[in-house]
């Protein structure tokens, strides 16, 4: 319950300055995974003790997340807004093929289909996560109404 807490003002500080708190975030973290996966595989420090596939899960997971959000805060595009979670889910698997492609052509790094299908359930759970953050959002703002 206490990370939906955190998740819903989490939201609500998306929401008061889009750019500087989600929009420059995402960008960066984005950046930093291109950057992470472009390092060949010898000359990789080893990040916390975790498997490849947990990396790749919890990766995926914040991106997933943080573009969702991003998709949902956004006002520009309504189909994007409506469709959110399919458009979030089609982009971060597709960039996690680019990703496991272009690792080919770099030094001690490889293509592995588990790596995508951990990228893949991470998204899944990030989209959720903003799911969940956002229905217990509204069931707050619909009982703070109540007792108006």
């Amino acid at each position: 319950m206490r990370l939906v807490f955190y998740g819903i003002q989490l939201y609500n500080l998306f929401l008061s300055n889009k750019k500087k708190y989600l929009y420059i975030p995402l960008g960066l973290y984005w950046l930093l995974i291109f950057i992470l996966t472009s390092i060949p595989g010898r000359s990789m420090p080893k990040i916390f003790g975790f498997s490849d596939k947990i990396k790749h899960f919890g990766a995926y997971l914040v991106l997933a997340f943080l573009l969702n959000f991003a998709l949902i805060i956004q006002k520009k595009y309504s189909l994007i807004n409506k469709y959110s979670i399919i458009f979030t889910f089609l982009i971060v698997l597709f960039y996690g093929l680019f990703d496991e492609v272009h690792q080919i052509f770099i030094p001690g790094r490889f293509f592995d289909w588990w790596d995508l299908v951990a990228n893949g359930v991470g998204s899944l759970l990030g989209i959720i996560l903003v799911k969940v953050i956002i229905i217990f959002n509204q069931k707050k703002d619909a009982n703070l109404l109540k007792l108006s």
